[in-house]
């Protein structure tokens, strides 16, 4: 399936889903495209962790079609780097001049760090290349090969996912690492999907909490 063709049928799964779904009454603030790509299950885990009422409102921001973009460019230039963090999906308590609840973002990596490296500070994880959660921060490491890379050739890199709480954590240490995981799962699979990474560079279809290392 081509990237146009894969985007294409992403958003058009969210129209339909916002179809049912009739209308709520006033229009809703203005969002960026990561409401397409993200569902309920993710929201609901960000409520969960940072603490967010059902009263109030999430407004999500983010541009995750811009973001697989500008890491394919970035690649076939030869000038990756790692200390840039892609912005992937950001979750606000209602307005987006606040600091964000949670925030989503890729880059590009060399290589899984070893345990006294710079997750050192999580309990890590068996999914795709490595998975990390703390309380405030969920890491998934996946390796993506894709024929959108090296200007059509196809190529392989190793991205690092990240999703981070900035609010004060609501839940215990096991729920927040849970849903940590949860959320940056879901946010990689979109990704992969975004960069046409080949079988879904080995994140499972569905989350379930994997095995401690």
């Amino acid at each position: 399936m081509g990237r146009q063709l894969r985007r294409a049928v992403l958003l058009a799964a969210f129209l339909l889903v916002t179809a049912c779904q009739g209308d709520k009454g006033s229009a809703a603030p203005e969002k960026g495209a990561c409401d397409t790509v993200l569902g309920e299950d993710v929201e609901s885990a960000v409520r969960r962790v940072a603490g967010v009422p059902d009263s109030v409102e999430i407004t999500r921001y983010g541009h995750p079609e811009d973001s697989a973009d500008e890491l394919i460019a970035n690649v076939d230039a030869g000038t990756p780097d790692e200390a840039k963090r892609l912005d992937f999906c950001r979750f606000y308590r209602e307005s987006v001049e606040a600091v964000p609840s949670v925030e989503v973002s890729f880059s590009v990596v060399r290589e899984v760090p070893a345990s006294r490296g710079a997750d050192a500070l999580g309990k890590r994880y068996r999914m795709a290349k490595g998975a990390v959660a703390a309380t405030r921060l969920g890491v998934l490491y996946f390796e993506c090969f894709s024929k959108e890379l090296s200007r059509g050739d196809g190529a392989k890199v190793l991205v690092r996912g990240q999703s981070r709480t900035n609010d004060e954590v609501a839940e215990s240490d096991a729920a927040a690492y849970q849903d940590n995981l949860r959320i940056v799962h879901a946010s990689s699979r979109a990704f992969a999907e975004l960069l046409g990474c080949e079988a879904n560079a080995g994140i499972p279809a569905t989350f379930s909490m994997p095995p401690e290392v």
